[in-house]
């Protein structure tokens, strides 16, 4: 944290001390802790919001190092020597535990801790320089390379080459390439020329991903989307020309839609100062404001509205940029110039390439002004990377084919939807709600509290609707809520509880999502602070809590609680019929647990009779609320 923040943070303190005394000052801190994630981490405290250094052609804009969300290692039980660079490294780090060789002591390494296999991409450098000139060139690979992978081949073990630099840098890995057992490549289109030219390699396609300890839609406590227009790269004027013609396209168009809606395009490049050949012309240098190094590149994904995308290789069904992942990952609305790969990945989402300058004005300008209609195609396409597209995808198939025997899929925890219903004619609604669910293996446990149902009967109710395991349970009206709950929780045998009430409305992707959210927060409990509600009475449809969209907090509306069994059994709630959902919450805070608040999307409540548990003014309801809509709320909560 930097001296003005810290600053700010102890008078912030002392202000709440001296206002309530030390009961409101420890609130504070609480409150503090719960909002940067339980960790206190440095960027969450800094935020996104970016900083000038310099003066005159040397004033450059900067942004603090972005630091990654902590968990423990996915695959502990895969050791893995590599050689990779800055990017691969933090992307493959929480899949496996990661051995980096150095090219002088790698068999010291190796006698120390004995590896699976090696796993070696194409690397300019690799492994914090200590590989350049090594892997690839004009001559043959470094000996020290050759002997590496021959001691491995000696050893039985499994050698994997990863080319990403295909197919526009294939000459300059082809020998390395022909050292491994496995080549891996980025291109699809690749695969037949990599056969042909040894046939006794197994040859596979390994795309580029997210890593979601990085690359997660998290936002920091200040500076998020607080800028215009970005620009990431390097301008190659002595070749790749269709790429030239793609980016020159983007930054015009991104120039007119900065004029009409008074934002700012910057431009962050790479090796400009160094070298004629990678200098922005006219009129686009007048933008540049800087480089970035990789970790405060992460931060500033976070400071921008708009991230232009440009792809070096646009005819090839699997090989783009990076950012084509990282970008929307992170939650930033993107605008992507073509690739083939756009529809292998992201078909059905709605992003759609842009070509010319005038289709390029026309993208930026309408997520700068509609960007509620953006954030509907971000989550979609975030959806699609949290499925399909993690390293943690990656690094499972780079395992299916290096130790076939110890590949684990990448799966979802089970779900225990808990639902205590006090009333007779919602049964069948939540039932059929729940049965909507996509891509989630649920168990469904019902409470009916304060009257009696026929099992059997509404057991087959419940398969009808697809629900194949439900508990069902029941308790007198004269047990609290609070202690229903927990019958519910002591029967449920998922590996995740999610709290469901039977008169809100839970989109079929509620579950699903809920469940990424929680694997990329790392938090304990995730829900929905942020969230639509539903007027019926005014014909209303508001927003509530916008500002706590994608934040970690301290509390989160209880029907939108989900979070590890673990959890709700080590802090049980109270024997209360209001209040108990607040309670737990604290209990999990105070016991530094983490608490998120994910997307607004998928999920609505609705406040239409007087017989919920939870009385409130509809006036007080509306305070917090923002974006008044026209219509009922599932129109616009689902994605």
């Amino acid at each position: 944290m930097s001296l003005r923040l810290r600053v700010r943070h102890v008078r912030t303190g002392l202000w709440h001390l001296r206002r309530g005394g030390p009961t409101a000052l420890r609130r504070w801190r609480r409150r503090r802790r719960a909002e940067a994630g339980g960790r206190g981490r440095s960027f969450d405290f800094a935020g996104a919001e970016g900083r000038w250094t310099g003066h005159g052609r040397r004033r450059r804009l900067t942004f603090a190092p972005f630091t990654a969300i902590t968990g423990a290692v996915r695959r502990p039980d895969v050791r893995v020597g590599v050689i990779l660079d800055e990017f691969s490294m933090r992307a493959f780090a929480p899949e496996w535990t990661l051995i980096a060789l150095d090219p002088q002591r790698w068999r010291e390494q190796l006698r120390l801790q004995t590896v699976d296999f090696l796993f070696v991409e194409a690397a300019w450098a690799g492994n914090g320089g200590a590989w350049r000139h090594l892997l690839a060139g004009p001559g043959e690979p470094g000996r020290e390379l050759r002997d590496l992978v021959a001691w491995c081949r000696e050893a039985g073990t499994p050698t994997v080459f990863w080319n990403k630099e295909d197919p526009a840098h294939y000459a300059d890995f082809r020998s390395t390439a022909h050292l491994f057992d496995v080549v891996l490549t980025t291109d699809a289109s690749m695969v037949d020329r990599y056969r042909q030219d040894a046939p006794a390699q197994q040859v596979g396609v390994l795309p580029f991903a997210a890593q979601p300890t990085i690359h997660n839609p998290v936002r920091p406590m200040a500076g998020h989307r607080s800028r215009g227009i970005a620009f990431a790269g390097m301008y190659f004027g002595h070749k790749f020309p269709q790429r030239r013609r793609h980016l020159d396209a983007l930054l015009a168009g991104a120039m007119k839609s900065a004029e009409a809606t008074g934002d700012q395009l910057e431009i962050f490049a790479r090796h400009a100062d160094v070298d004629d050949r990678y200098r922005f012309p006219e009129p686009f240098n007048r933008f540049v404001v800087g480089s970035l190094d990789y970790a405060r590149m992460l931060t500033a994904y976070r400071a921008y509205r708009v991230f232009l995308n440009v792809n070096t290789i646009a005819d090839s069904p699997t090989m783009c940029a990076r950012r084509m992942f990282e970008l929307p990952a992170s939650g930033v609305p993107m605008v992507t110039a073509p690739s083939d790969a756009i529809d292998t990945f992201f078909a059905g989402t709605g992003l759609a390439p842009v070509t010319t300058a005038g289709e390029a004005a026309s993208a930026v300008t309408d997520i700068l002004r509609r960007p509620a209609d953006a954030d509907r195609v971000l989550h979609r396409i975030q959806r699609r990377i949290w499925d399909h597209h993690t390293y943690a995808h990656r690094a499972e198939e780079v395992v299916r084919i290096a130790l076939p025997g110890r590949h684990r899929p990448v799966t979802s925890p089970t779900v225990s939807a808990v639902v205590s219903c006090f009333r007779p004619h919602r049964v069948e609604d939540v039932l059929r709600v729940l049965g909507a669910q996509r891509d989630v293996d649920m168990q469904v446990v019902l409470l009916t509290h304060g009257f009696e149902i026929d099992r059997a009967h509404w057991t087959a109710i419940a398969e009808n609707h697809g629900l194949r395991h439900i508990t069902v349970l029941s308790a007198s009206r004269d047990v609290s809520l609070g202690e229903c709950l927990n019958r519910c929780v002591e029967a449920a045998d998922g590996t995740v509880i999610a709290k469901i009430d039977d008169d809100d409305g839970y989109g079929p992707d509620y579950l699903h999502d809920a469940l990424h959210a929680l694997a990329y927060s790392h938090a304990n409990v995730v829900g929905k602070q942020a969230h639509y509600l539903y007027l019926p009475n005014r014909e209303m449809t508001v927003l509530r809590s916008p500002e706590a969209e994608h934040r970690f907090t301290a509390l989160v509306p209880g029907p939108t609680m989900v979070g590890a069994r673990d959890i709700f059994r080590q802090h049980p709630f109270a024997a209360v019929t209001r209040g108990e959902d607040t309670g737990f919450l604290t209990d999990v805070s105070r016991a530094g647990g983490v608490i998120y608040s994910a997307d607004r999307f998928n999920y609505y409540r609705y406040r239409g009779s007087t017989d919920h548990t939870w009385q409130v003014s509809e006036e007080s309801l509306l305070i917090g609320s923002e974006n008044v809509l026209i219509g009922h709320a599932e129109q616009h909560s689902q994605v």
